[in-house]
Formats: structure tokens, sequence, C-alpha cells
């Protein structure tokens, strides 16, 4: 009779552990096909990360010694959280960490003029694009006469951002002697000025402000970038998964914003600020 209760008691303990197994694979189940739109708004916050340092998309301002992110981009962020009807938080990291972030759900999206590569498409998801811009090359005065063409650049010390599409241009297609990354474009041109790099390969418009802060520097004229495709661009970026309904949320926003001409008025107020800003 003690056999055959302790079998019984073996048995009942495995049909119960098997019971949590399935209740516990079925509750996790559901967390896993919750949409992501569904997520941010039960928890009431859109979660963005961002890497200051590239005005005027996102660059830090100081006020009465409080620091505070802001840029085109989170503008743009707070646009997304407001049609959500949702609080927003920004969360400021390097470049090169937002997509490990993104994908290991410290965030929700990623809104930082990251262009839409093909090989990023594969880690992440993107929203249709919210900016179409060129790329230059920042240079000291000193260095005028040494850039007239791709085969010169090639030759210099070439500063890039840290994890951006120019770093992969300078390095794979450029196949530059040297190349620095830095995580932020003043840095980049600081170095310039002190002569620790010759020039610095940058989107036009972030170009544009930087040397406006700087004296000394100007942008390359005359200089075209061949081996560079695609231009610069910006899109924001998703965790893959169930993220349909927050990515058409995004594009419709962005649609909006660009067809009234709204998103031209954001980046030139940010523009405007940020050459302001003193260096």
């Amino acid at each position: 009779m003690k056999k055959i209760l302790k079998k019984l008691s073996k048995i009942m303990c495995l049909a119960l552990v098997l019971c949590l197994c399935i209740l516990s694979v079925g509750c996790g189940s559901k967390d896993k096909n919750e949409s992501a739109l569904k997520a941010i708004k039960d928890k009431k916050v859109l979660v963005v990360g961002t890497a200051p340092g590239y005005p005027p998309f996102e660059f830090a301002t100081s006020k009465d010694g409080n620091s505070k992110v802001v840029g085109a981009d989170i503008d743009l962020a707070q646009k997304l959280a407001d049609k959500i009807g949702v609080k927003l938080e920004i969360k400021s990291m390097e470049f090169d960490a937002l997509l490990p972030a993104l994908q290991a759900g410290k965030i929700d999206i990623a809104i930082t003029a990251m262009t839409p590569t093909e090989e990023r498409k594969k880690a992440v998801d993107f929203s249709q694009v919210y900016f179409d811009g060129t790329n230059s090359v920042i240079i000291s005065d000193s260095n005028k006469s040494k850039l007239a063409n791709e085969d010169d650049l090639k030759n210099l010390k070439i500063g890039v951002q840290k994890g951006s599409t120019q770093e992969i241009y300078a390095k794979n297609k450029l196949k530059a002697k040297t190349v620095k990354s830095l995580p932020a474009v003043p840095d980049l041109v600081s170095d310039l000025k002190n002569g620790n790099i010759d020039a610095v390969v940058v989107s036009t418009v972030v170009g544009q402000i930087n040397v406006k802060q700087y004296q000394g520097v100007k942008l390359a004229q005359g200089l075209e970038l061949k081996s560079y495709s695609g231009g610069e661009q910006a899109a924001m970026a998703f965790k893959k998964g169930n993220n349909k309904e927050l990515i058409q949320q995004a594009n419709n926003l962005i649609k909006e914003l660009k067809d009234s001409g709204e998103y031209q008025k954001i980046l030139d107020k940010n523009i405007e600020i940020a050459s302001q800003t003193s260096k």
C-alpha cells in the first residue's frame, strides 16, 4: 500500500509540474504575442533611445545648470507620444548602442537620424523615411588645397561618427587609410581644429551647423562623394516582432508632418537653435 501511495504521490507531483509548465508557456506566449503598441499604451509611456551630439536632430543644451536633450528627432518623438496618448521618456546613449538596446527591449523605438540600410533592416524594422539629405566633408582652412577629389580624401585622416553610415563609407567604400570614430560630431570637429584629423564626413545639414559654430572650418566645395550611394536618410527603428500597429502610427505621423510642411518647420527651428549654440 505504501509503495502504491508513493507512486501515486510521484505521479501527482509530475502532473502538477506539467500543469505549471503549460500555464507558464501559455502566459509567456500571451505576452510575446501582445502588440508593441498595446504594451506602450498599457505602461503609458513611450521610451525612445537617441544619441545626442548630432545637431539639429539631437543635441544637448544647458540652462541654469540643467542639461536637456533637444532636437528635431526629440520633437518628432514627442509628437508620436502625443499621437499614441502616452508620456515620452528619452534615453540617451551612444549611437552604436541603440540597436542592441532596441533588440533587448530597453527602448521602444530608436529615433536618431538613422539611415535604414539593408544591413540594419536584417536586425530591426524601420518606419518610412522622414528626412532625405546629402553628405559633405568638413575641412579646416589649412587643408583646403589638399582636397579636390575622393582619392585625396582617401589619403587623409578622416573623422566619422561611430556606428554611422559615414563610418561604413569611410572604411568599406572609400577604404581610407586612417579613420577615427567618435560618438559625437562636435568632438570630431574639435579634433579637426586641433589637427588630430584632416576631415570629417557628415550629413550636410549637420555639417552646415558645425561650420557656423566653429571658426577656421568649412565645408569642402565641389567635392562629390561618388562611392557614397543613397545620400543621407533618416527613419525610426523598431524591434522586430509585433510592431505593425506601432509602425503604422509612426508612418501616419510622418506622412502628416511631411505633407503639411510641419516637419520642415520642426527641422528649421532646431537648425536655428543649434546654430545659436556657442562653442
